[in-house]
């Protein structure tokens, strides 16, 4: 079969499998879609831009469930772990203990397990237009 052509039997073809659970996992999950972005070279507005976007599913449900500050928090939280500096044109809020109880719960919540190969995966699929 050329290299190009989809198997459908294929062993080593990546599938996304969602597990219930009563844990909110937004938060890993929007983290490590950002640093597979930024590490891909998308500035802080692209990232955000992602999220926004309905087409990509698991950034967008991370929009949807937490809302737009605590994405733009997230953003700059994960930038600053690479020393990476994020200028909004108005400051995010921070996340503190105290402000988590403020923030939108999430309806239902899906346990994704995603190593750095996964995210990695998605994200040369996404940026080549490839449908997740």
């Amino acid at each position: 079969m050329p290299k190009d052509e989809i198997d459908p039997d294929d062993p080593m073809e990546l599938r996304g499998v969602g597990l219930l659970t009563d844990h909110d996992t937004t938060e890993p999950m929007a983290e490590c879609f950002i640093e597979e972005f930024l590490r891909l070279g998308h500035n802080h507005r692209q990232i955000l831009a992602l999220f926004r976007n309905p087409h990509y599913t698991g950034v967008h449900l991370v929009l949807q469930q937490r809302g737009e500050d605590f994405v733009k928090a997230k953003i700059t939280e994960v930038f600053g772990w690479w020393k990476r500096e994020v200028r909004w044109a108005d400051p995010p809020p921070r996340l503190t203990p105290d402000s988590a109880s403020t923030l939108r719960p999430s309806p239902f919540a899906l346990r994704t397990f995603l190593t750095h190969e996964h995210c990695s995966q998605l994200a040369t699929r996404s940026r080549h237009g490839i449908p997740l």
